[in-house]
C-alpha cells in the first residue's frame, strides 16, 4: 500500500494500529493525525502489518516518518519507509518515539541509525491526581490564580458539544485576532488545527470543555483518550487577560473527563520558550522522545 492522504474514512482501519501500539506519544491517535494533516501533510500506508505515517515539516518541507504503530513486523515497516525515502531522494528520518522503541530499533537494525533525543519534541506527561488536586507548595501559585478567577462568582465549566460549539468557534476567532494584532505569529500557526478539531469534533470521537464567565466563553479545550491509562489534550485556548482562566480550564477538564486515567499528555512545546515555561510550571513527568537518522543503506 502506497502513502495516501488521510481522510475521515481512514479512521476505521488506522485506529486499531494506533490503539494497539500502547505508545504514550501524543502523535499516536487518529484525531491528532487528522487535525494536523493539513499543516504537516500527513500521509498513511500499511507495511508489514504496521501503520506508517509520512509527514513534511512546515517551512522546510523536510520529509519525516513516524515510528510505525501496530503489532506487525518492524523490519518490514522500516524497510518500506526507507525505500520510500530513497525513491524521493531524501534522508530517511524516523521521529516521535520513546526509549523502548529506540531499543527495538537498535536491536532490529544494529549500526544503522544515529539516534538522538530531541528536547523540543518531548511530551509533557502529568499525573491526573496532581492536576486534579493541585496540592502542595509547588502548586500554590496555580491555586491562587484559580481563586482569583472564581472570585467573579458567575462562572461555570461545561462539556463541549453541539449546543456551544459555535460560541467556541467565535471565542477562538477572537483569540487569534487578538494574537495577530499583537504580532504573535507563532500563536497563529495552529489556527487550521483548531478549525479541524471543532469542525470534525464528533466524527473524531473527541471530548472537550468550555469555560464560561459572566455568560461568555473564555476558554475552550479538546482532547481524547490516548490509551488505557493516558488522556491527551490537543487544544487549549483561553483569554490570558482573564486571570486564572488557563489554570481553571486545565483543572476542570481533568476533573470532569480524566478521572479514570493515570496520566494526561499535554503534548510538546516545539521549542517555544513561553510554551515550555508554562508547561514546566505544572511539574511534568517528561516523556523523552527520539529521532533516528539512517546512516547506512
Amino acid at each position: 500500500m502506497e502513502f495516501k492522504n488521510i481522510e475521515l474514512t481512514d479512521r476505521e482501519w488506522m485506529e486499531p494500529f494506533l490503539k494497539n501500539s500502547g505508545y504514550q506519544g501524543c502523535d499516536y491517535t487518529f484525531g491528532n493525525l487528522y487535525i494536523w494533516k493539513d499543516l504537516y501533510r500527513h500521509q498513511a500506508a500499511q507495511a508489514g502489518g504496521m501503520l506508517c505515517i509520512r509527514s513534511r515539516k512546515p517551512g522546510t518541507g523536510e520529509y519525516t516518518y513516524l515510528f510505525p504503530a501496530g503489532g506487525g513486523s518492524l523490519q518490514e515497516a522500516v524497510h518500506f519507509m526507507a525505500a520510500d525515502a530513497r525513491r524521493l531522494g531524501v534522508p530517511f528520518l524516523l521521529r516521535g518515539f520513546a526509549a523502548a522503541e529506540a531499543d527495538r530499533l537498535t536491536e532490529a537494525f544494529p549500526d544503522t541509525f544515529v539516534i538522538e533525543s530531541v528536547r523540543a519534541e518531548w511530551d509533557y506527561l502529568y499525573r491526573v491526581e496532581d492536576l486534579t488536586l493541585l496540592a502542595g507548595k509547588k502548586y500554590h501559585g496555580k491555586r491562587n490564580h484559580i481563586a482569583r478567577f472564581e472570585e467573579s462568582g458567575d462562572w461555570h465549566f461545561e462539556p463541549l458539544g453541539e449546543g456551544n460549539i459555535d460560541a467556541c468557534r467565535k471565542m477562538c476567532r477572537t483569540w487569534y485576532r487578538e494574537h495577530a494584532a499583537g504580532g504573535n505569529m507563532t500563536a497563529l500557526a495552529d489556527r487550521g488545527v483548531v478549525d479541524n478539531a471543532l469542525t470534525y469534533f464528533d466524527r473524531l470521537g473527541f471530548t472537550g470543555g468550555v469555560l464560561c464567565q459572566c455568560g461568555q466563553v473564555v476558554g475552550v479545550t479538546v482532547g481524547e483518550p490516548l490509551n488505557q491509562d493516558t488522556y491527551v489534550v490537543h487544544i487549549e485556548k483561553a483569554f490570558a487577560e482573564i486571570q486564572g482562566a488557563y489554570p481553571a480550564i486545565n483543572r476542570e477538564y481533568v476533573k470532569s473527563m480524566m478521572q479514570d486515567y493515570t496520566y494526561v499528555n499535554r503534548e510538546e512545546d516545539d521549542g517555544v520558550a513561553g510554551l515550555r515555561k508554562a508547561k514546566e510550571s505544572y511539574h511534568p513527568v517528561m516523556l523523552e522522545k527520539f529521532t533516528a537518522r539512517q546512516v547506512l543503506v
